[in-house]
């Protein structure tokens, strides 16, 4: 750290304390700005897996902020949005041998 024209080391304390204070921005955390989110495709996908989703899926799922707003990861999950996620699944670790390759998203 400096201190006036010099740089100390900063002691293990003085870290540990800058680091708990640091702020846990992640996607949970963020409202969405549009929070007119329509789940009807997750839904579906559940129900052919055999789940049912219930009135507090949101909830369950992690979809809202601690406020209860839609956050960023329901915007993933929602029936329309702008971004594309591809899974891949494999047999075993190595991924060498691939199952299955998708593309959601969009709509």
């Amino acid at each position: 750290m400096r201190i006036r024209t010099s740089t100390q080391p900063m002691s293990t304390a003085l870290i540990d304390e800058l680091y708990a204070k640091r702020i846990h921005t992640t996607l949970r955390n963020i409202p969405f700005p549009r929070q007119d989110l329509t789940f009807a495709q997750l839904k579906i996908y559940y129900q052919e897996r055999g789940f049912e989703l219930n009135r507090k899926f949101a909830n369950s799922l992690e979809l809202l902020t601690p406020d209860g707003k839609y956050n960023y990861i329901a915007y993933l999950l929602a029936d329309e949005n702008g971004v594309s996620i591809k899974a891949a699944k494999y047999t075993g670790t190595t991924k060498v041998d691939l199952v299955e390759n998708e593309e959601y998203g969009y709509c």
